[in-house]
């Protein structure tokens, strides 16, 4: 990978962060968790939806199943481009295309986040949170009751005694007869469960094998008891032992339950209430579970439809101030219709025509998108009432709620901590630099400073110098190195020795093959070329046999011509013998020369032995004379 390459993906992904940055600072929390779908599309795509939303009167036309599964092509093109068209609407002052939006094309969405993130914060300053302030009320009414809209007095006042109410510490509800305190008598679990009920309260399991509260028999828990029976047989062997000893544990549990309620039963029998004042518990206490019944699944029947109307009357309120509004924005353009001759006349006239649309105009926004985000959070507040109810997990979301709280508690802190240690850092880095200005050194301390530094030079000057000359005897000792090893060694010189008699041996072979091929070459042409000719002289005896036999005279000139050829084979015959003689005396010569040489190897491997027996008893010798000479 080449530098440019790595340049581009570090400035992508910087631009990347500063994106989820900036979209976690305007409120999109979802940018930043990396737990969310993990992908850059559904983060910094699914963010800019939301910035978007946010600062448009009207909401864009994307579902919410459409940004959750936005995993194909064609739905991440379709949501791009309706990205598009709507930044163009907007006036976007960049230029953007929506194969950069579906790409994810980080530097060229930087400006694009960065101009609709600052768009939304001026639409939240104009608005005044009007949203996040009305989603605010709307928790407040589910956790603690009461109407929407403006609170007066009386309504404050109400609303601090419920709280007031709902969370003071409670008395003792029943005492047990015939004494003032505790009975010291019974095991400790009889006295905690005494205790227990005094205060209402009633001891109950905690193992959470079923999810619930005392683990309940639903199986919608969070322990092993989600494991459907139906599935048992495609479980393994652990994932059945597991599940058989859920069973055995949720058997063991519901008996302990059975046991401390007939012991909450019969310890009831002796006690007796406090008075007509006794407290009841609260909707977070646990303590009415003793005489749970169906008169209390009454009262909670009674009391949600009580907040059911109460929500219905909130809503023909919000229905009332729109009807107000509406009737409004008619009188408003009634007038500006009826003024419209005077507003070409008088400019100021004009320009509080302008101010009056434009107010028009920003009351109208607000009040659909408060509409719009009432009824959304009135939905989303019933489901999760809803769905609060079903799972039976009350406690464990007011304990989530209470970590959260501590978890931003402790970010907080966090951030103080950071900017405490940031000016502490700035105060002492000033101390120090105040510090060195105002020291003030004698002359003696600055000439020996001077001093050092001059020694700490010239120590710098030689450990160069010896730096550069280590270099060049470095470079020197390389160099022999390598014309060392360019000379051979003993070794690889009889290595080349052998080779080179190898070598020596095989040629000399193909030499002698050669010869041998050769002198055969040169028999047998000599032999054709004596055939030849002898076919030659009986052919020419044959064809003037004839003629010369017919009378004397050619008679014996025939026959004085066959006595030359007769002689002339005869001279031949004797050279080759003489030829064949000196080849064979030559022959002799190389035996008796062979024999001789043979002789001298034989002589000189007796005496390499020899010498290499002398030399071996020379060692022996050495070693003798210098262990004698060791031990004297």
């Amino acid at each position: 990978m080449s530098q440019t390459s790595i340049d581009t993906i570090t400035h992508s992904k910087k631009c990347l962060d500063d994106i989820t940055s900036l979209l976690v600072s305007a409120g999109y929390p979802k940018a930043g968790d990396m737990g969310h779908s993990g992908e850059e599309f559904d983060k910094v795509v699914g963010g800019l939806a939301w910035v978007i939303t946010s600062t448009l009167s009207t909401p864009l036309p994307i579902s919410l199943s459409t940004l959750l599964q936005a995993s194909s092509i064609s739905t991440r093109i379709s949501l791009s481009e309706i990205l598009h068209t709507t930044l163009l609407q907007m006036e976007m002052p960049f230029e953007i295309s929506p194969h950069q939006i579906q790409g994810v094309d980080a530097p060229a969405l930087l400006p694009v986040v960065q101009w609709a993130v600052k768009n939304f914060l001026e639409r939240r300053r104009l608005t005044g949170d009007a949203i996040l302030n009305g989603g605010g009320g709307v928790e407040f009414k589910k956790l603690y009751g009461g109407t929407g809209g403006l609170y007066d007095e009386e309504e404050t006042g109400r609303q601090v005694e419920d709280m007031q109410e709902r969370f003071r510490v409670k008395g003792r509800k029943y005492r047990f007869k015939g004494q003032d305190d505790l009975s010291v008598s019974g095991t400790e679990e009889q006295r905690v469960h005494k205790c227990l009920l005094e205060y209402g309260e009633k001891m109950r399991s905690y193992r959470g094998l079923k999810g619930g509260d005392g683990g309940g028999n639903d199986g919608g828990g969070g322990g092993v008891g989600g494991i459907k029976q139906g599935k048992v047989g495609k479980l393994s062997a652990f994932d059945r032992q597991l599940a058989d000893a859920q069973k055995v544990a949720e058997e063991e549990e519901k008996a302990l339950d059975e046991s401390r309620e007939r012991m909450a039963a019969q310890l009831m029998q002796d006690c007796e209430e406090l008075g007509a004042g006794a407290e009841v518990a609260g909707r977070g206490g646990v303590g009415g579970l003793v005489t749970l019944g169906k008169g209390e699944i009454g009262d909670a029947n009674e009391e949600y439809e009580k907040m059911r109307a109460q929500m219905l009357k909130e809503r023909q309120d919000r229905d009332e101030k729109k009807e107000m509004y509406l009737a409004r924005k008619k009188a408003l353009e009634r007038d500006i219709a009826e003024g419209g001759g005077a507003l070409e006349v008088k400019s100021g006239e004009r320009e509080q025509g302008e101010k009056a649309r434009a107010e028009m105009a920003r009351m109208r926004g607000d009040v659909q998108q408060e509409s719009a985000m009432n009824s959304k959070i009135v939905e989303e507040m019933q489901k999760l009432s809803q769905k609060e109810e079903e799972s039976g997990q009350k406690e464990a979301m007011k304990e989530l709620w209470e970590l959260v709280q501590r978890n931003e508690r402790v970010k907080r802190e966090e951030k103080a901590f950071k900017e405490d240690c940031k000016k502490k850092m700035d105060a002492l880095r000033a101390a120090l630099e105040n510090f060195g200005a105002n020291s003030n050194e004698s002359e003696e301390e600055r000439t020996r400073t001077a001093e050092i530094e001059g020694i700490h030079s010239k120590i710098l000057a030689k450990h160069e110098k010896v730096r550069q000359l280590l270099a060049q005897r470095n470079l020197q000792v390389a160099s022999t190195s390598r014309k060392i090893d360019d000379v051979p060694t003993r070794t690889e010189l009889i290595q080349y020795e052998r080779r080179f008699v190898e070598l020596y041996q095989q040629v000399a072979l193909k030499l002698e093959e050669t010869r041998r091929y050769y002198a055969t070459y040169n028999t047998l042409d000599t032999t054709r070329n004596f055939l030849a000719k002898e076919v030659k002289l009986i052919d020419s005896i044959t064809n003037n046999f004839e003629g010369a036999m017919r009378n004397k005279a050619s008679q014996e000139e025939f026959l004085q011509q066959f006595e030359s050829i007769i002689k002339g084979v005869q001279d031949s015959l004797s050279k080759q013998e003489a030829v064949m003689k000196r080849k064979q005396d030559e022959v002799a010569e190389k035996d008796a020369e062979y024999t001789l040489v043979i002789e001298d190897q034989r002589k000189y491997f007796k005496l390499v032995k020899d010498f290499q027996e002398e030399c071996n008893r020379n060692e022996a010798l050495t070693l003798k004379v210098e262990e004698i000479g060791g031990g004297e």
